[in-house]
């Protein structure tokens, strides 16, 4: 199935995203290790992102997602030479994710950042969960799920473990 909107992330034990900073440096232990990316990337005709995600990645030097449309859910305009096929949206989301459903051929990456990641969850719109959940506490963070939020039941799809104690995890919508 093409279009399916898969928040595709790394989280620590607690259920963080990133650190009280928004550092994601608690990752770099655990980076030898393949975890099937190149595989996860083929697969993609787009990726949704925030804009914190956005400007982050834009501070990686080379552009991590050469070649795939990348939108970003901001307020603000962009800089004005973004890579190529990024381009900004605004509004209801939901309305953001029927257009590019229609128009991707492939899966579509929820990059995040949390918010918009919590707002997509909320909202039913998330085919698939497909977490590498880290062996580190952080204790405070940026948090994947919010607190508060709908129950929603999931069906676990897959269930793997890494030699470094990593724990890929693929959930469906129930």
């Amino acid at each position: 199935m093409s279009g399916r909107l898969r928040l595709y992330a790394a989280i620590s034990l607690d259920g963080c995203l990133a650190d009280d900073a928004g550092g994601v440096g608690w990752l770099a232990p655990f980076d030898a290790q393949d975890y099937g990316m190149a595989g996860f990337m083929a697969a993609l005709g787009s990726v949704l992102t925030g804009r914190v995600t956005y400007d982050h990645a834009r501070g990686f030097g080379e552009w991590p997602y050469a070649g795939k449309r990348v939108v970003v859910m901001t307020h603000r305009a962009l800089e004005p030479d973004p890579p190529a096929g990024v381009e900004a949206a605004q509004g209801d989301v939901a309305a953001v994710l029927a257009r590019l459903r229609a128009e991707t051929p492939g899966d579509i990456w929820l990059l995040g950042g949390a918010a918009l990641a919590q707002h997509c969850l909320a909202r039913g719109l998330v085919d698939s969960l497909e977490l590498f959940v880290i062996p580190v506490l952080l204790g405070d963070g940026l948090r994947l799920f919010a607190a508060g939020g709908t129950p929603r039941a999931l069906v676990l799809h897959a269930a793997r473990p890494f030699p470094n104690g990593v724990v890929a995890l693929t959930y469906r919508r129930g």
